[in-house]
């Protein structure tokens, strides 16, 4: 039995002469964030620092800046410390281009000062 080669498919949409039709840009920016959120993120940028942030009192926190070229203020942001402390937790935002803004917050009940850390910084575009 012969093997048939696939035919090419045929345009969802066509008009009266055959051309597939063009979507409308909010349509495309649609389906190309939905097609962004099934299949991951368009692109990420990462920076890796270490910081020493000094003395921070309980409920309290402190924040440093960390380069990341690439990123845009309303992008997605992962930070993570190298050394997990108890009582710290930490999370970051762009304040500015290409400038992530690294925040440690003390939720103990007491000050807490930690050592200098490496940090990596994760910035996810859609």
């Amino acid at each position: 039995m012969p093997i048939e080669p696939v035919r090419e498919r045929d345009p969802i949409a066509v008009d009266a002469m055959g051309r597939p039709l063009n979507l409308p840009v909010p349509w495309k920016e649609f389906f190309r964030s939905i097609f962004y959120a099934l299949f991951g993120w368009r692109r990420s940028f990462t920076a890796t620092a270490n910081i020493n942030f000094p003395n921070i009192a309980a409920g309290g926190q402190q924040t440093s800046t960390v380069t990341v070229t690439g990123a845009r203020q309303g992008d997605a942001v992962v930070v993570s410390a190298k050394n997990q402390v108890n009582g710290l937790a930490v999370f970051g935002y762009v304040s500015a281009s290409d400038t992530v803004t690294v925040v440690r917050f003390n939720y103990s009940a007491g000050p807490i000062d930690p050592a200098a850390d490496d940090f990596r910084v994760v910035v996810l575009q859609q």
